[in-house]
């Protein structure tokens, strides 16, 4: 099962319109909720005129602060408390204090969503307003540099001498390079559906992770996490702003708890842009000391950016410099001051992202002084262990990636000097750049219930946010069952299975694969176990550890079948049941205190084409070759390549945030707007996987790959694009305006 191009399980429901999203559940007598949000970006709210909006037929009430349930604040410090992973520590209507544009200031409740939205768009709300910090230019000095991200990763590293080595280098390349804010935009916005029977509460949610977004519900609201069951069957799109628990999960179960009704509260695109963070503006300066022959001797990585009042995520763009190469001197720096923002969040490929937009751009800048191919320079420099802790990777390959990505596209017809590839009035130009992620791995635990037709159904608390974890869990579970994957059913998305991790930081497939695995194989031993007891059976008296077991059916080397179900019969069993588990790894980074470290590797090649009039950039062809360990599933994993690479063509020519920094709106929050790729943009995409196992990271040999191939492609296009028209651009995007 395991490597072969299964259809995904959950298809025919997605395209039949059968599978059921957080809003979609059907709910008898709900009421709808619209949230009103902030104006003003820091003060107080001195009046909400809420009798005025409760005249309006078919509006039923407004909560605010003024009457609102009094929640349970998150435990301080760190990442909230131990399972708890909020967005931002801010419980929403408590007070009248308000810190940015767009915050939950009251919710409308009505009997229809229309109802709701006028009542919303006719709230008037008075405030003292007091001056914001909403330019991070202007409060440099107010910079914290904090000693960790939530992963467990230093964000302030150095070793060796940096500044000595740089002076005495050779060649020196010592440049600023920007991304702009970004913002999440799955097809599916944020949705909840709250049930109250009692003391029992059923939420509907669309986030990225049950168990936490359970387990901060059940806190807030001072309940047994046993009483709260939370559902995400079906994610229409997260990229992370679903990967973290945000306040307005707590408003529809306030409201239906006030109400003693159901209320589906579900957040329009606009709301998106401030209520489930977003990518955080940054700015970074990268300095590349190195001799004539290539060997990078010294680099700095500087990242300025900002938090939230409230707090919360911090984006850790040095992280990938500080370990991609073998740098002897070297000096990563996180600053970040805090501004009256919505709370950003972890981004697809946070911090590596836009971290190796400027990394990746640099050493093209580098090779370029120096006369070297790029790829020979990143060669020069590879990383056989982890400078950071001096660790061995688990499996390094990206050397052969470089290699057969180079043959696919044809790297060596590149003509390095800019500006000399020119067809059909076009400047052509080549790029390239090295990906990279993290592979993590966390704990949790599943139930396996085999009933005695043979059918095998496997229970685990993690979600399926779209990209085939049903189909690819199935596989797994059949491989280390025996079982055909027809008989195997996964059922997830639901707290009240056993717990299971994060649909974050690319780690489920590794996670939940290896317990779920794990579990599979005991199954497999008992039942085989089982018939070799049997004296009915034509595997009697059989040495269990000899018998082959395939779709089902037992087998020994003479050709002597037993089935399942004729296993279970004459053990007159109904079922067997099997739990496993692993354990919860601190700070869910697998590599920590480790005897390897774990990274995923690749590389993106890219040709670019310039009308040299008008600065039009097209995108002919990306070729990217990853090496990510055992690919479980090439059909599904190729597709998730797809997205990845489309993500990076998105950040490197068209999104960007637009915020008014005298007031903190933001100006662009709509897909009318706020840009990004359609078909017609994107055209030849090539991906090829090493497919080389890592066993030393999960018993199947699999790494994440979610975020993977987001990483680098923003860079192999600028770096394209310099190629062709000697001009460097270093703030992202890159548009028409700046080749001009």
């Amino acid at each position: 099962m395991i490597g072969q191009e299964k259809l995904r399980v959950d298809g025919p429901l997605k395209v039949s319109g059968k599978a059921k999203y957080a809003s979609e559940h059907p709910v008898d007598n709900p009421l709808y909720a619209v949230i009103v949000k902030s104006t003003i970006s820091n003060g107080t709210i001195t009046n909400m005129a809420t009798e005025e909006v409760e005249k309006i037929p078919g509006v039923v009430k407004v909560i605010h602060a003024g009457n609102a349930l009094k929640l349970r604040p998150y435990p301080t410090g760190g990442d909230g408390g131990f399972n708890l992973f909020p967005g931002e520590p801010f419980i929403p209507l408590q007070d009248n204090k308000v810190y940015n544009i767009g915050q939950h200031i009251a919710l409308i409740l009505a009997e229809t969503i229309e109802d709701a939205r006028l009542g919303a768009s006719r709230l008037k709300v008075s405030y003292q307003e007091k001056a914001a910090a909403l330019d991070k230019e202007r409060v440099y000095d107010d910079y914290v540099t904090p000693e960790r991200y939530n992963t467990g990763e230093e964000l302030q590293h150095r070793r060796g001498n940096f500044k000595q080595a740089k002076n005495s280098a050779s060649v020196v390349v010592e440049e600023d390079y920007t991304v702009p804010a970004e913002h999440h935009n799955p097809m599916e916005p944020s949705a909840t559906i709250a049930i109250w029977k009692g003391e029992k509460l059923t939420v509907y949610d669309s986030t990225q992770g049950v168990d936490n977004s359970r387990n901060c519900v059940a806190h807030c609201f001072e309940m047994d996490p046993k009483n709260v069951r939370l559902i995400a069957y079906y994610i229409g799109g997260g990229f992370g702003c679903k990967g973290f628990f945000w306040p307005h999960t707590l408003l529809a179960p306030m409201a239906a708890k006030i109400m003693d009704r159901p209320v589906k509260l579900i957040l329009s695109r606009e709301d998106m842009y401030t209520s489930a963070g977003h990518r955080p503006e940054v700015s970074q300066r990268i300095t590349l000391a190195a001799e004539n022959n290539g060997n990078i001797t010294a680099a700095e990585h500087i990242t300025y950016s900002y938090g939230s009042i409230l707090g919360g995520h911090y984006e850790p763009c040095g992280l990938t410099s500080a370990k991609l190469y073998d740098i002897p001197n070297f000096s990563m720096v996180h600053q970040y001051t805090k501004l009256n923002y919505p709370t950003p969040t972890p981004m697809r490929g946070p911090g590596e992202a836009n971290g190796s937009f400027a990394l990746e751009s640099a050493l093209d800048e580098l090779a370029e002084k120096l006369k070297m191919d790029a790829i020979d320079l990143r060669v020069k420099n590879f990383a056989a262990v982890n400078p950071v802790d001096n660790l061995p990777y688990s499996s390094n390959n990206v050397r052969e990636c470089y290699e057969r990505g180079a043959k696919l596209f044809g790297w060596n017809n590149r003509n390095r000097q800019p500006g000399k590839m020119v067809k059909n009035g076009q400047l052509i130009g080549h790029g390239m750049a090295t990906a990279t992620y993290p592979a993590y791995r966390s704990g949790g635990s599943c139930k396996l219930i085999l009933d005695e037709n043979g059918v095998l159904t496997v229970q685990t608390a993690i979600q399926d946010i779209g990209t085939g974890t049903y189909t690819v869990m199935g596989q797994i579970a059949a491989e280390a069952s025996g079982l055909a994957l027809e008989n195997i059913k996964i059922e997830i998305g639901d707290s009240d299975f056993p717990a299971g991790p994060l649909s974050g930081g690319s780690m489920v497939t590794a996670s939940a694969g290896s317990y779920i695995q794990k579990g599979a194989e005991k199954l497999k031993k008992q039942l085989l176990d089982l018939a070799v007891k049997q004296e009915d059976s034509p595997l009697f008296q059989l040495n269990s550890d000899k018998l082959s077991f395939a779709n089902g059916t037992m087998q020994d080397s003479s050709g002597k079948k037993d089935t399942i179900q004729e296993v279970m019969k004459r053990a007159n069993k109904k079922e067997l049941v099997i739990e496993e588990s692993s354990s919860v790894v601190k700070g869910f980074a697998f590599g920590q205190e480790a005897e390897y470290s774990y990274q995923s590797f690749g590389a993106i090649f890219v040709e670019a084409n310039i009308d040299p009039d008008l600065g039009v950039i097209t995108i002919p062809r990306i070729v990217g070759v990853f090496d990510a360990g055992t690919i479980i599933n090439p059909k599904l994993a190729n597709s998730q390549m797809y997205g990845g690479i489309i993500f990076g063509y998105s950040m490197a020519l068209l999104e960007a945030t637009e915020f008014d920094h005298d007031t903190g709106r933001i100006i662009n929050a709509d897909l009318a707007e706020y840009h990004v790729p359609v078909n017609a943009d994107i055209n030849d995409l090539t991906i090829e996987f090493l497919n080389m196992p890592d066993y030393k990271f999960s018993s199947h040999g699999g790494r994440g790959i979610g975020e993977l191939s987001a990483i680098g492609v923003s860079a192999a296009i600028a770096n394209a694009i310099y190629n062709a028209t000697g001009k460097r651009i270093r703030n992202l995007p890159i548009t028409l305006d700046k080749l001009l």
